[in-house]
């Protein structure tokens, strides 16, 4: 059976000792208990909200829960902490894989499975598992973006990204560590650098530093085109490649869906902004309630969120969770 799927008759006995790699339903019980949480969570700020336009029509207004500063305050530092945290999470995958992989001659071509038990091996196995251990640190991601109220973040398309990546990921860990997949966890940390970054410094404030938004979207999109042309080769001109290909066909799935939702944003966003007029785009605006899964219109001004955070003065939105994909 699993070697019809393409997946190796046993899995990687290295791997073992891992906690969460024993079987598979701890992984699927931690990404169905995050999914049934964000619905509870998100359909309780609903019916708040519902419940203040309804007292809002009917000529009262129901009193809000005290919010104090502090609390602003305190979710404020822990979106800073947990940014930089990932920049430096994200920072060491990528360092440590570029040392691995150069150590262990790994190329552009085909990198054959490797079961070795040699430091090289193990290290690259411990790199494919603190990347698994990453996706369910991002489902935080989620969690700020509800704190914050901000229900227009948490759409089908984020939840379905945050709950696809750890399921997935086991499976190539638990079967196939290292290999020519190795661009996976490279390019995706790579990125998320910059990304976090990007986050941290609007946490802070710092939006003036921030001009280069815009070129995250291009960033996503290069990223995917790499993972379509580096791991298309096993079912190209590298047939021959002694690796599982269910694998690097999942990655590719991947990258051609997100691609095509990152292009779409980047027209919507960018391409066709740059050709409005600043009347026209006003118009539009008002007509539009949402552009992308993580930006909404608000006064004539795309507003940018950024871990369920409101950017006022961004003129217009990065969508994380389309990628980060990612």
């Amino acid at each position: 059976m699993l070697e019809e799927l393409g997946l190796p008759a046993t899995p990687d006995p290295r791997v073992e000792g891992y906690p969460l790699m024993g079987s598979f339903w701890p992984t699927a019980g931690i990404t169905l208990a995050y999914v049934v949480g964000v619905w509870l969570w998100r359909e309780h700020l609903n019916r708040k909200r519902n419940l203040s336009r309804k007292s809002t029509t009917n000529g009262y207004t129901v009193p809000k829960a005290a919010q104090p500063a502090q609390r602003y305050d305190l979710v404020k530092i822990l979106m800073i902490l947990y940014n930089i945290a990932m920049v430096i999470y994200s920072g060491f995958l990528v360092i440590e894989t570029l040392i691995m992989i150069s150590r262990a001659g790994y190329t552009l071509g085909c990198v054959p499975l490797d079961r070795g038990t040699g430091e090289l091996s193990i290290r690259l196995v411990n790199i494919g598992y603190l990347f698994y251990f990453s996706k369910f640190i991002e489902m935080l991601d989620t969690v700020f973006f509800l704190w914050r109220g901000k229900l227009d973040q948490v759409t089908f398309l984020h939840v379905f990204h945050h709950a696809a990546m750890p399921p997935s990921i086991w499976w190539g860990v638990k079967y196939a560590p290292g290999g020519i997949v190795f661009m996976f966890p490279l390019a995706n940390s790579f990125v998320h650098v910059i990304m976090y970054t990007y986050y941290g410094l609007a946490a802070m404030g710092a939006y003036r530093f921030l001009w280069w938004k815009k070129y995250l979207t291009v960033l996503q999109m290069v990223q995917f085109v790499i993972f379509l042309l580096h791991q298309s080769q096993v079912f190209t001109y590298n047939r021959d490649c002694d690796y599982p290909k269910v694998f690097p066909a999942a990655i590719c799935f991947y990258a051609a869906v997100f691609l095509v939702l990152f292009g779409n944003f980047y027209v919507k966003a960018y391409w066709k902004r740059e050709r409005l007029s600043k009347a026209d785009w006003d118009a539009a605006a008002k007509k539009t309630s949402s552009v992308t899964t993580n930006g909404h219109v608000s006064n004539g001004v795309l507003k940018h969120h950024q871990n369920g955070v409101v950017n006022s003065a961004a003129a217009t939105s990065h969508s994380k969770d389309s990628k980060k994909a990612v």
